[in-house]
């Protein structure tokens, strides 16, 4: 409880148009808002920018939060931080916990237990509105950032906004106190204190969009400056001068409500998930919904404010926490428990279901709860110890699908090795070998190994061989590890994840005695000077480092390496200097970074990339797939569509570099399946399963090894 003086007041109320309880102009906007993201979930293509109804939100809490903290110290001198915390635990954590709780349960009876792990680990962060921070660590996570969507995962924002809560009050409290410290009016030394928070998280915000967006989105200290917009709305309108001047023009404040509403609507309709985000484009939504809240509700007849006051807007926005809410686990789930995606229809009547379910749940969970005397709710204590043992309870639920998951997820993982072994004839590759006319048997036709739920974690499991992205230094592996043969070809293989994924034959074939190796790999950095574009400058910078360091080792002993072998994503981003063309800078890039290495007697052999599904194809096994699995597979030209710039290095080298060409192990004359020979192929949308790699070493060793001098 914060208390400046019994007497410090702030200035005399606004007037009634900013003081009522239900103001229908803002009450619109959370059906605006709310609508914009849920057509967005259900239709991404078609309102692309729908996701800046969330932005809308936080203005819209920044606005009414702000305004009531200072209301409350104009009427009592104070603060009381543990009423306005309890009042905002009983308003939104019943509904909360009530859609996280259903979503574990829905989790546990229709989704495959694969990805319970990950789903519990985000309704259990969720629980405790922390899964910003959760995501946000994913998100530069380079093995966690394509995790399959999770129903908690639109709770990022409640996170955000819950943290909001928490912080915003004690600001305005330090405002007040300092208000009483120098002497001056309460309401000038709120709006300094929270308008250096909101330029300083601008700026900020600013900065992380441009140097790790993906981690930008989910932050709260990048997203405070929307609240603060609002906050400083309510400030400005808490001046009786000011607003009572501001309501006489009727006119301007029409205008203003029509300008704010087209803004909102013109960013969730032009901006695309490319757009660079929070950042400048922030702006529009932002800026936006101000301008609707500033605007009031003119009375004027062009006004907007008929519109906006219409029963079934009033309505919507009233239900628009609990819409929010529900609206997104069953676009998850449905999919796993109706065995394929939503069509149009299904997303209709889902609408429906959804808004309907908002409406009973804002009727008998919301309103109750809020204005509930009963088991002494009114008192803060009562109501933070209620809301932690659901919290926990829910944490415990998520804790114990946790464990399941993984038991299942051991059992699983040895059976799958089993049948990897005892299939070895005819089992992934074998299948496409026109010498095998044999294979693929029937035994494997309705396989998939490993699991589509599963297999993101089937990686190389060499992750002390590898550089994340972020990092620069120098890693190194050497195969065999007990030491092999010097008379052996002694090879280093240099690349990105692509040929982090290929370690697993490499090494077979070092265990096999038939080369011996060094690794030298980082991740989204191809040994090439074209540089990768993650949206994070740091990652351009560890690249090249990392580049520089790996050449100076590759030529610091000669005649220490009879080869060097690489691999590359053929379709990774690059951020292209001013005035290069993009495919001149792409090809040139390897060729340019293999040149010393040649020229130092040196050859290279290059990898040619794997096919490129561009989506998860899990997916869809997960879902269309599981009754027939061709249904996932992709055409030959889709999944070659990108040149490999690899392949034109080669050819430019002079004949002092070599090409190992496999695509005809993943793909035939018209399509590149997704399972072969039972084996799944990919374990996102572009790498391939170390199982399917497994596969292709034979392969693999049959061109490679007469391009290594023995």
């Amino acid at each position: 409880m914060v208390s400046p003086t019994p007497t410090a007041v702030l200035e005399a109320p606004p007037p009634e148009r900013t003081r009522s309880a239900v103001r229908p102009e803002i009450q619109a906007l959370r059906a605006v808002a709310v609508m914009l993201v849920v057509l967005y979930h259900l239709w991404p293509k078609r309102l692309t920018g729908g996701y800046v109804g969330v932005d809308v939100f936080f203005v819209i809490s920044g606005f009414l939060i702000t305004g009531h903290l200072l209301r409350e110290a104009e009427r009592q001198g104070r603060v009381s931080l543990a009423q306005f915390w309890a009042r905002r635990a009983r308003r939104l954590l019943p509904a909360s916990l009530l859609v996280l709780a259903a979503s574990l349960v829905a989790t546990v009876v229709w989704v495959p237990t694969a990805l319970w792990e990950q789903y519990a680990r985000e309704i259990g962060a969720a629980g405790f509105y922390v899964l910003n921070w959760v995501l946000a660590a994913d998100s530069v996570d380079y093995l966690a950032a394509d995790n399959a969507a999770s129903p908690a995962l639109h709770y990022w924002s409640l996170s955000v906004e819950e943290q909001f809560y928490l912080a915003w009050p004690l600001l305005v409290a330090l405002g007040l106190v300092l208000a009483v410290r120098v002497r001056r009016r309460p309401v000038v030394l709120v709006g300094a204190v929270l308008g250096t928070v909101t330029v300083a998280s601008f700026v900020w915000s600013l900065h992380l969009t441009e140097q790790s967006p993906a981690r930008a989105y989910f932050v709260t200290p990048v997203r405070a400056w929307q609240f603060g917009v609002g906050a400083l709305l309510a400030i400005v309108l808490a001046s009786p001068v000011a607003a009572r001047r501001w309501e006489r023009l009727e006119a301007a404040r029409a205008v203003l409500s029509w300008v704010g509403l087209v803004v909102v609507l013109y960013g969730a309709m032009t901006f695309t998930a490319s757009t660079p985000f929070p950042g400048t484009a922030a702006l529009v939504p932002v800026l936006g919904a101000a301008a609707v809240i500033a605007a009031g509700a003119p009375s004027v007849a062009w006004a907007p404010s008929r519109l906006l006051a219409l029963r079934p807007v009033q309505t919507l926005g009233d239900i628009s926490y609990s819409t929010y809410l529900w609206h997104w686990p069953p676009i998850v789930i449905l999919p796993f428990a109706l065995g394929g995606a939503l069509d149009a229809r299904e997303k209709v009547v889902l609408l429906v279901v959804v808004l309907g379910v908002a409406w009973a749940t804002k009727r008998w969970v919301e309103d109750p709860v809020r204005s509930t005397a009963r088991w002494g709710m009114r008192r803060p204590a009562v109501t933070f110890a209620w809301m932690l043992v659901a919290m926990l309870l829910l944490a415990g639920g998520c804790v114990a699908a946790d464990r399941a998951a993984q038991r299942d997820a051991r059992a699983a993982v040895a059976e799958e090795k089993v049948v990897a072994t005892e299939q070895v004839d005819c089992f992934g590759a074998p299948s496409m070998d026109p010498e095998r006319p044999q294979c693929p048997t029937s035994e494997l036709e309705d396989m998939v190994v490993p699991d589509p739920s599963r297999v993101s974690s089937d990686t190389a499991g060499l992750g002390k061989c590898w550089v994340s992205q972020t990092q620069s230094e120098v890693k190194s592996c050497t195969f065999p590890t007990s030491g092999g043969d010097p008379d052996l070809p002694h090879i280093a293989f240099v690349g990105d994840s692509h040929a982090y994924a290929w370690l697993p034959a490499f090494v077979q074939l070092a265990e096999e005695g038939k080369v011996t190796l060094d690794t030298y790999i980082k991740g989204s950095c191809a040994w090439s000077t074209s540089l990768p574009d993650k949206g994070d400058d740091s990652v351009l910078a560890t690249c090249e480092s990392w580049r520089a360091d790996v050449e100076d080792r590759l030529l610091a002993t000669p005649g220490e390496y009879d080869a060097v072998v690489t691999a590359g994503y053929s379709d990774q981003p690059l951020r292209v200097p001013a005035g290069e063309d993009e495919t001149t800078y792409r090809d040139q890039g390897s060729l340019d970074a293999w040149t010393p290495v040649m020229d130092a007697g040196i050859p290279v052999v290059a990898l040619r990339d794997n096919p490129i599904p561009g989506a998860d194809p899990n997916e869809c096994l997960r879902t269309d797939g599981r009754v027939d699995h061709s249904a996932c597979d992709m055409t030959r030209k889709h999944a070659l569509k990108h040149a490999d710039p690899q392949v034109w290095a080669v050819d430019h080298s002079d004949g002092r570099a070599q090409l190992v060409d496999l695509t005809d192990m993943y793909c035939d004359e018209t399509t590149c399946p997704v399972v072969i020979g039972g084996a799944n192929v990919y374990r996102d949308k572009h790498h391939v399963t170390s199982t399917y790699i497994k596969t292709l070493t034979p392969y693999l060793w049959k061109q490679l090894g007469p391009l290594l001098p023995h």
